[in-house]
Parts: C-alpha cells; structure tokens; sequence
C-alpha cells in the first residue's frame, strides 16, 4: 500500500528487531518500525509504542480503530495501515489506496493468525530432498532447527515419515511433496517489488553480486533458480532472498507493483530457508534456495507453463542421485 500510495520503500537490517523499512516521499526519507498486529490496538496501544523509540512507526492492523486513526492523525511518527479497507495514515494524512491499486500484493506480508510451523515445513523439504533415512541430529543439522523441533515434526507428520534403524525417512515423498505444496503459507517478512529492463537471470544475478560485495546473503528462487535446475521457460520474474536490505534503486531497479514486477525482494521471516539452501547446495556451486522453494515461489508466480515448470523440478528432486 505504500507502494501505491508513491512512496519509495526499501529494507535496512537492524541487530535487534532484523529489518526496518526506509520509507521516501518528496525527498525526505524516514526509517521505520513496522508492527504487524492480528487484531486492532487502540490509541493507547499506539502511544506505548511511540514512547518505546524516537522513529516512526507503522502499524498494520486487519481494520484500524477510530482512536487508532486519530492518534496517527495527531502524531506524525505514528503510521496506520488498514488493510480490509485499504486505507492508509501517513503524516497525519489520510490517504485511501484507488481499487486497482490496492488490489495488488505489494509490500508487506500479514502472517498467518496461528505461529507458522517453519521448522516442520524445512524438516518436511529435507525429507522430500533426500530419501536416506538419517538421525534426527543430522535433519536437525539439514534444517537449522533443534532435534526436539525435529522430534515434534516427526510426530506431526505421522503417516509421512517413518523411522526404522537407520534413522527416519519419507517413504513417499511425492505425497510429501504435495502435501507441503498444499500447507506451505510463504516465507513471511517483509517483501518488495521492482521492475528492471535486463533480462530477468541478469536481474538476480545482479542482486546477488550486490550482496556478495555487501557482505549480505543472497539467494535466487522462482523462475531464476528453475531456470538453474531445470530450465523449461523463458523466466517471467525473480525471485530473491536476503538476510537484509539491499538499495536496489542503486543497481538500476525501480520500485513498482506485484502486477509489474520482474523481481520480488524478500528479507524472510522463515529463516530455515538458509539452512535448507545449504544442505542441498553443499556439492553445488549455486546461490539458489532448495528446490522445494523454488518450486513453490514458480507456481506463486504462475503462468500458463507454471505446472510444467513445477513438475520439471519435482522430477529432477525425486529422481536425483541423492534419492
């Protein structure tokens, strides 16, 4: 919505909270926390979190509260997004998003009411990437995740996995595969949206020579990773992943909407990405997330050969050596 609205927005790592954003609109530039809410808060709310920092402050709340509305028109560090209405409170401003715009996907992902299972998605790819059974020290090694993690997702997934003496294993990671298809919600965190003119594998490839020189990991999903492990169609648009902001409008890109984009920006919240990334790539070298990810970021993208694409990857996954 902040995208719609014309302002520029770009992710900056913090220590403590892991990101915030960097908000621009007639060339000032302000940082900001962002503060992802289920349900609505109320002034008072609000003003407890103003009195915690000296920046501003964005709240996203499925509905804002009308004290919630006020308090971000009274004090110009406190932003509001409303997302069932569309609506906005900037600057003590009042900036209602126009329907074609608000439509679109663009920046910030709302989480899922209930905690994501991220540690029981990664086991749930490690599984479907490798049909060796093993000890749950070494899924726990594969996934970035403690063996009682491990041990939890196990009984979880009864049915899916089985244990025997050589240690746990999917006997049928086809259904496995489908099954996280099904249940995977995303990688959460804060996502952007750029268009570029290169072609799309130069604009990932860009963005993780951009990293490397900034010391800032960076990985490719969707079509850019498809096109690496299993090229069918010319790709429509990257997918990257990074542990943390990176000025893409440096490099050439320019921020727009989910219907525009050649590249989707990601810092995620599902942080086994790295982890899953790194088993599957320890005899590769590639900056691609695993192929489980990739699948799933290809079908997000979609297009009429999305499905082929997908199958294509599966494929290669569940009949590679390491099966």
């Amino acid at each position: 919505m902040l995208v719609a609205a014309g302002f520029d927005v770009s992710v900056r790592p913090d220590q403590r909270r892991g990101v915030d954003l960097l908000v621009s609109r007639d060339g000032e530039t302000v940082v900001v926390q962002v503060k992802v809410r289920q349900k609505t808060i109320y002034e008072w709310d609000a003003l407890r979190l103003l009195e915690n920092t000296g920046e501003h402050v964005l709240v996203v709340v499925p509905i804002a509260s009308r004290g919630l509305i006020d308090a971000a028109k009274k004090d110009g560090r406190l932003g509001v997004v409303s997302l069932r209405n569309r609506l906005l409170i900037w600057n003590r401003e009042e900036i209602q998003s126009p329907d074609a715009i608000a439509e679109s996907r663009a920046s910030l992902a709302v989480p899922n009411r209930r905690r994501n299972p991220w540690g029981r998605w990664a086991i749930m790819r490690v599984y479907i990437l490798n049909g060796e059974p093993r000890s749950q020290a070494e899924l726990a090694k594969e996934t970035g995740v403690t063996q009682s993690a491990v041990s939890k997702s196990n009984s979880a997934l009864d049915g899916l996995v089985v244990r025997s003496a050589s240690g746990w294993r999917a006997p049928d990671r086809l259904a496995l595969w489908d099954a996280f298809m099904a249940e995977y919600a995303g990688p959460g965190g804060i996502t952007t949206n750029w268009y570029g003119l290169d072609a799309v594998t130069h604009q990932s490839n860009s963005v993780v020579a951009a990293g490397a020189s900034a010391g800032v990991q960076v990985l490719v999903s969707g079509d850019s990773a498809a096109d690496q492990l299993a090229p069918w169609r010319v790709p429509a648009r990257a997918a990257v992943y990074a542990a943390s902001g990176i000025a893409l409008g440096k490099l050439g890109f320019a921020q727009t909407t989910d219907e525009r984009a050649t590249l989707t920006f990601t810092v995620p919240a599902d942080r086994t990405i790295w982890a899953t990334a790194a088993s599957w790539s320890q005899r590769r070298n590639t900056s691609t997330v695993d192929p489980v990810i990739a699948a799933w970021d290809v079908r997000r993208t979609g297009g009429p050969d999305a499905d082929e694409a997908v199958k294509r990857i599966r494929n290669l996954v569940l009949t590679s050596e390491r099966s």
